[in-house]
């Protein structure tokens, strides 16, 4: 066919699309379809998945498609979109909910009259049980009415900063359960509507117990992503199974990155001409590097969401072995949600980058437990050498010359007690001091420490500088202010520390664990060591 060379079909994406520009999803729409719209007692789903797998667009999708008309019972249709994200308090999702309703009433229907009376009542309310009340009110009115309520919850997450008691879960309840009112409700979300309530509040709910099963979407399947390479102008040259091919390869099928990646080619190819298939690796090529930040972006979305869900160490398992606390239930959900993908030995990223990022991660993972076994090793042979300087005074030896090192070590350790109660028997303030605070303390009692340490006093500042420095980005997972090379220089001196310490520490010492509970680290200030040891400690 002609081709368009003004034509993108992809600019758009990043946005919800619907109608014509969506594609696939059939057996989640079917779904969606017969228990929502198509039942005679209409039903709510939630839509789950990692970041920008297509949730909004699909609910947007059915909404458009199928919130028209009439429903089986005869009831008209009323749709209804709110942005979860958007609402600032427990109130405002319910009053936009009446506001959503009666704003298409006076679009749409002559009864927008019928129900003003009990929308001003509403809207007049102040107290919670005031708007409660009224809005069930309006509600069995409208529904009396012959009106049937299909309101889509996007970016439900928000839910568990906003909702912060089990009251407005269990009225969304009633609104969705309730045979006089029966709102259908839509929800789309990263979480789980039982993880999002238990964020949210310690007190129970029933809420997620109304939807049954979760439509969980992942990445495009083969057919999928085909369907979404026919929308190009150039599907029936000779570059169309190339395109499709790649896009397997870099996105495995990732929605959002097929897009994105689509729609840099065509905007290069509408600009300079189609390619020479000699020159279309070179093309595909810097269409993946013009989408490198995003690209990462996204996989630090997906890492940031299992982090705080605690999977990622199981992530790292199920790909990378050994599979110490993984089932075959969490790399089956992992699938699912486009997370990872079989191979003939196991288990890998969805993609090729994802892969390989993981893979990074994997390598920082090592950084991190090298860096512990070295923090830990450092701080009981410094306190098994204070002591037998200054003997069981050591800690206010200290206190008197770096009082405000001491002062912020203590802090964290009140902080880890009040969270976590009791503390091991054993344990002193420097068992919560920063790199830079272990640093300031060998430098200060340089003259009396070199017995035990050894080595030069110029070659440990060297060392535990650079250590303190590379600390912050690892503890944040950052890739700003990291290098390969320093990365390596990082581990070769890690590794001269715990040549340069004692093999084992003294029992009742320092903590020889690094599995004790400790106050995150904050970025910490690396600037130069003050050596003249007044106040020598370092702000978390």
């Amino acid at each position: 066919m002609p081709v368009d060379p003004e034509a993108n079909p992809y600019a758009g994406y990043g946005s919800p699309v619907a109608g014509a520009e969506f594609v696939g999803r059939t057996a989640a729409i079917s779904s969606i379809r017969n228990r929502t719209f198509a039942s005679l007692e209409t039903a709510s789903v939630s839509i789950v998945g990692p970041p920008r797998v297509g949730k909004s667009s699909l609910a947007r999708h059915v909404h458009e498609q199928f919130a028209t008309g009439r429903s089986a019972r005869g009831l008209t249709f009323i749709p209804v979109w709110i942005t979860v994200s958007g609402c600032d308090s427990e109130q405002s999702l319910f009053r936009e909910l009446a506001h959503s309703v009666q704003t298409w009433l006076s679009e749409h229907s002559p009864d927008a009259d019928r129900m003003k009376a009990q929308y001003e009542s509403l809207s007049t309310t102040a107290s919670w049980d005031d708007m409660r009340m009224q809005l069930r009110t309006y509600l069995r009115r409208l529904r009396w009415l012959k009106y049937q309520v299909v309101a889509v919850l996007d970016e439900f997450d928000a839910a568990r900063n906003i909702f912060r008691r089990s009251a407005p879960f269990e009225l969304l309840r009633a609104l969705a359960y309730a045979p006089d009112v029966r709102v259908a409700l839509v929800t789309a979300s990263r979480r789980s509507l039982a993880e999002i309530v238990v964020r949210s509040t310690p007190e129970l709910s029933t809420f997620p117990q109304i939807f049954g099963l979760p439509i969980t979407l992942g990445c495009f399947d083969t057919r999928e992503l085909s369907a979404l390479v026919a929308r190009s102008p150039y599907v029936d040259t000779e570059l169309g199974p190339p395109l499709l091919t790649w896009l397997e390869r870099e996105t495995g099928g990732q929605p959002f990155l097929a897009s994105a990646l689509l729609s840099v080619v065509h905007d290069r190819w509408a600009a300079h001409g189609l390619p020479p298939a000699a020159q279309l690796p070179r093309h595909l090529g810097e269409a993946v590097a013009a989408c490198g930040e995003l690209t990462v972006r996204h996989h630090e979305q997906m890492l940031e969401l299992l982090r705080d869900e605690d999977r990622l160490k199981t992530l790292l398992e199920v790909v990378f072995g050994p599979q110490v606390t993984a089932q075959p239930q969490d790399a089956e959900r992992l699938a699912k949600e486009g997370i990872v993908r079989p191979t003939a030995d196991g288990w890998a990223g969805f993609s090729e980058s994802f892969q390989e990022y993981l893979g990074l991660l994997e390598r920082r993972s090592d950084d991190w437990s090298l860096w512990q076994r070295t923090e830990t090793r450092l701080r009981a042979a410094l306190t098994v050498a204070l002591r037998a300087v200054y003997g069981e005074v050591w800690l206010d030896r200290l206190r008197e010359c770096q009082k405000r090192l001491i002062d912020k070590c203590e802090e964290r350790q009140e902080r880890v007690r009040r969270s976590f109660g009791r503390l091991a028997p054993d344990e002193n303030p420097l068992d919560y001091a920063y790199p830079q605070d272990l640093l300031a303390v060998i430098m200060m009692h340089w003259e009396q420490l070199r017995p035990a340490l050894g080595h030069s006093k110029d070659g440990w500042q060297e060392r535990l500088e650079l250590i303190a420095r590379m600390r912050t980005p690892m503890a944040h997972n950052r890739r700003s202010g990291t290098s390969p090379l320093l990365m390596e220089q990082f581990r070769e001196y890690c590794n001269d520390v715990l040549r340069w310490l004692p093999e084992s520490p003294v029992p009742g010492t320092a903590a020889a664990s690094s599995d004790r509970p400790r106050v995150p680290a904050g970025d910490v200030d690396t600037g130069p060591v003050d050596q003249s040891g007044v106040d020598a400690g370092i702000q978390p």
